[in-house]
């Protein structure tokens, strides 16, 4: 009788070991399985998450060496400065505002600023509000028109320039001798300039001004020329200042894009 109890218990004691071995070897097989789906949910935790796109457009600023949205900056010197420059646009809702605020240093060279303005008008900006150092009391502001935005054009539309030698010059798009005024003490001489004009400005019913300056001219002199219009007293009609897509030749028909 107790050999037969005994043979029992050793039958049980193997049972029981047998049972032992099987769990523990399902469970291994479980963490087999489960090891590359812990894998793929660290690869998926690891990767970064873009940033989101901005939701209001920011002030845009240009300097002599740099150019920014933002945070976002841009060195004028990298080789592939035109590539980045769109593509960093393309980041920021442009046609959002009803302007967008574009701070330029009166040193960058006007076709620089003109590239840049042109540039965001392109991406869609509706407006551009130009804030720049004044010289004098003229506005430290100035709302730029793009030249897309016009409509048909009176011929006798007036345009101005600042000449390579600091001098300013008028005359309308259709073309014609321009009224030309050399450099006073203090840059162009704005104010022999408009002595002219307002007597001129009244025989042409356009509320348009185009203007520019030489490729060798700083922002802030053809900055100053736009704000004297807007600043002169009494009052112009001209409430759409534009700036030429490229400099002018003084007297010369000015071709404006349809």
């Amino acid at each position: 009788m107790k050999s037969r109890t005994w043979i029992r218990r050793v039958h049980v004691a193997l049972l029981g070991a047998t049972l032992l071995a099987g769990a523990l070897s399902a469970c291994d097989d479980d963490k087999k399985a489960a090891a590359p789906d812990a894998a793929a949910a660290a690869v998926t935790t690891s990767a970064p998450t873009p940033p989101p796109a901005p939701v209001r457009m920011p002030e845009v600023t240009l300097s002599p060496k740099t150019f920014q949205i933002g945070i976002d900056e841009l060195q004028l010197q990298i080789p592939s400065f035109d590539t980045a420059l769109e593509q960093l646009i393309k980041k920021y809702p442009i046609n959002e505002p009803d302007f967008v605020v574009f701070n330029v240093d009166r040193k960058v060279p006007t076709p620089l600023a003109t590239k840049i303005t042109y540039a965001l008008f392109d991406a869609g900006a509706k407006s551009i509000e130009v804030h720049t150092k004044p010289r004098g009391e003229f506005p430290a502001t100035l709302r730029l028109t793009s030249d897309k935005h016009l409509g048909k054009l009176l011929p006798c539309t007036f345009v101005g320039t600042i000449t390579e030698n600091l001098g300013v010059a008028f005359w309308s798009i259709q073309g014609g001798t321009a009224k030309r005024y050399t450099k006073g003490m203090a840059g162009p001489d704005l104010s022999a300039m408009h002595e002219v004009f307002q007597k001129e400005e009244p025989s042409c019913a356009s509320t348009v001004f185009f203007f520019s300056a030489e490729d060798s001219i700083e922002w802030g002199h053809a900055y100053d020329l736009a704000t004297s219009i807007v600043a002169h007293e009494p009052k112009y009609k001209m409430d759409k200042l534009v700036l030429l897509r490229e400099a002018p030749v003084a007297g010369k028909p000015v071709k404006v894009p349809e």
